[in-house]
């Protein structure tokens, strides 16, 4: 049966909210009846577009919105060419009924990053991703939690997160949770993902996040010097703990494992060959992205020394990340290194000033620290002043007999 059908937006109005913004409603008419929909989105009425029947330019969630409202008649449209084939009578209010059934919003903010961490935490039970990874997720999701709280939207539905809310929680993270730049980036990149999973499974017809950009700033990585690994390495300990930590420590320097790996590291997966020389192969934690590294004598010696000891299946014994790091720091205090030492920097030492300080090609160093890509890596191990240094005085080195036969210049303190 063949119906007359139309759809168009408009603004509601006779009735203005406290912020003077008028709601976007949908009409839609069958056989020349119409049933409205609000669309619970608002904007100034100088910022729409009467010809068009969208939102103009001027205001700054034009495209998100516009893209909702092509999506919503997109919808309608499919709703109204399905009853057609099924030969079905239709009216306003059905459509207006399938629309709100099937094309509006029912989820929150919160279900949706509920359903990230059971996710995240069912990975981390199979093993597919860390324990600590799956911690983020339920980090977000309390942080989330206080921030519906605090805007007053304890169960803030889905459609009302926007391009100014994602500003809001930005802020938020900032100034509420005194995150900072780059910490924020992390948060707001983990939400990013939540947000887009929604869109992509169609729980929202548009994505908040698309003309949004996290900002980050570069970050100076904290490394051990030469210096630093020797006094730790040749200091005298008497405390089991402490000697303990310092192994497990320099092994990690000379080899850039990080702490998750390391804890998680077996015997069996140190390799031996004719030549007696020894290797790692794992998977990291992390990314499940794998890593070959072939232990340096100071590494080998260490292995050698905890893979005849004990029996464990395990080379190194179970410590945890927080007692780790208050033992490292215990650590520097005795051996007088005012850096802040964790787990964490021996990656960058290894980086730096094991690796890069000492020539060793940056495609190389990627492949053992079992980066995704080459990008990861230039991020890890910024070239150092010494270094910078050093190229300087062989290019010094090859320009000698560059030197005029005359003028100011002929002189050999060039």
């Amino acid at each position: 049966m063949r119906h007359s059908f139309s759809i168009y937006f408009y603004l509601k109005r006779r009735k203005l909210q406290k912020d003077s913004k008028s709601t976007i409603m949908l009409r839609i008419i069958v056989n020349n009846k119409a049933a409205d929909v609000s669309l619970k989105m608002s904007i100034l009425q100088e910022h729409w577009d009467k010809q068009n029947r969208r939102v103009s330019d001027m205001n700054p969630e034009a495209h998100d919105i516009n893209a909702y409202l092509d999506k919503v008649s997109s919808t309608l449209q499919h709703h109204y060419q399905q009853a057609q084939l099924e030969g079905k009578q239709l009216t306003a209010s059905m459509l207006k009924q399938r629309f709100m059934t099937t094309g509006s919003n029912p989820h929150s903010l919160l279900e949706i990053f509920d359903k990230q961490v059971k996710d995240a935490d069912r990975l981390a039970h199979a093993g597919q991703i860390s324990m600590s990874h799956s911690n983020k997720h339920k980090l977000v999701y309390r942080r989330l939690e206080e921030f519906c709280k605090k805007m007053g939207r304890q169960n803030m539905p889905l459609e009302q997160f926007n391009r100014q809310m994602i500003h809001e929680l930005e802020l938020f993270f900032r100034t509420d949770c005194r995150l900072s730049i780059n910490t924020t980036a992390k948060m707001m990149s983990m939400v990013r993902k939540g947000i887009l999973w929604a869109y992509r499974c169609g729980i929202i017809l548009t994505n908040p996040f698309s003309t949004y950009r996290i900002k980050k700033e570069e970050s100076q990585k904290q490394y051990l010097n030469k210096q630093e690994i020797i006094r730790i390495m040749n200091k005298r300990l008497d405390i089991p703990r402490l000697a303990s930590i310092r192994d497990i420590f320099i092994f990690s320097c000379f080899t850039g494992i990080a702490y998750s790996d390391i804890c998680q590291l077996r015997k069996d997966q140190i390799i031996s060959d004719s030549g007696k020389s020894m290797y790692i192969h794992l998977y990291r934690t992390k990314t499940n992205h794998p890593a070959f590294i072939p232990l340096l004598p100071q590494a080998k010696k260490i292995a050698s020394f905890y893979i005849r000891k004990g029996e464990s299946e395990y080379l190194f014994p179970t410590i945890s990340n927080q007692k780790s790091n208050a033992y490292l720091k215990e650590l520097a205090d005795i051996c007088h290194i005012r850096k802040r030492v964790t787990f964490h920097v021996t990656r960058h030492t290894f980086a730096v000033t094991v690796c890069l300080e000492n020539g060793l090609p940056i495609e190389t160093l990627s492949k053992m620290l079992g980066h995704t890509n080459l990008k990861v890596t230039q991020a890890y191990a910024r070239i150092t002043y010494r270094k910078v240094t050093e190229d300087m005085k062989v290019l010094k080195n090859k320009l000698k007999d560059w030197k005029p036969e005359s003028g100011p210049m002929k002189s050999d303190d060039i």
